[in-house]
């Protein structure tokens, strides 16, 4: 095993979320180790302050190579909002209110955003973002996260909650994230 597949391999990822580590297995190839903190969750628009945050707490509290993750939908009715905050307004309003909630505004535009903050603890740090244009629409189909059925990504004609699981990671923001974080590691090869 070389480049990305060794370093990830002593890396634990800081998720309780079986689907999203079940997700990042398939996206690494790399049986990932995961552990359930609960990580203090800054208030901020910036996905990458938001990462580095996460990172370097779960790293006070791990002092080993982790992985942590966190995802944004930017509406562009809202002039970005909720962006990483987007957890809250789910809790809140749900999916099918912040989809209602771009149709008020007159504006259906989202950006889909996933970033991924590696550290092996000596220095070393990664941080990748994908993003993903699309558009809210009603909800269709089986959601497996929070706002997948209710995203429609740019050019096609199906949400994320319609896609099979190797359809989603081809195209979404985490499959570029992933795949980013990769290359990146590969690079330390």
């Amino acid at each position: 095993m070389r480049g990305a597949g060794q370093r990830l391999a002593g890396t634990v990822f800081v998720t309780g979320n079986r689907m999203k580590l079940a997700e990042a297995r398939r996206l690494s190839g790399v049986d990932l180790e995961a552990v359930d903190l609960e990580l203090p969750e800054i208030q901020s628009l910036d996905l990458e302050e938001v990462l580095r945050a996460k990172g370097e707490a779960a790293w006070s509290r791990l002092g080993r190579p982790l992985l942590v993750d966190e995802t944004a939908l930017s509406l562009s009715a809202l002039n970005g909002f909720p962006g990483p905050l987007i957890k809250w307004m789910l809790d809140s309003i749900g999916s099918e209110g912040t989809a209602r909630l771009a149709e008020l505004h007159g504006d259906l535009r989202a950006e889909a955003r996933s970033g991924l903050y590696w550290t092996d603890g000596e220095g070393a740090v990664v941080l990748v973002v994908g993003a993903v244009a699309g558009r809210l629409v009603a909800p269709r189909g089986t959601a497996r996260f929070g706002w997948d059925a209710i995203f429609e990504p740019e050019g096609g004609d199906r949400t994320y909650a319609e896609l099979s699981p190797g359809e989603k990671d081809a195209i979404s923001q985490r499959g570029k994230a992933w795949r980013a974080l990769v290359a990146e590691l590969d690079r330390f090869a």
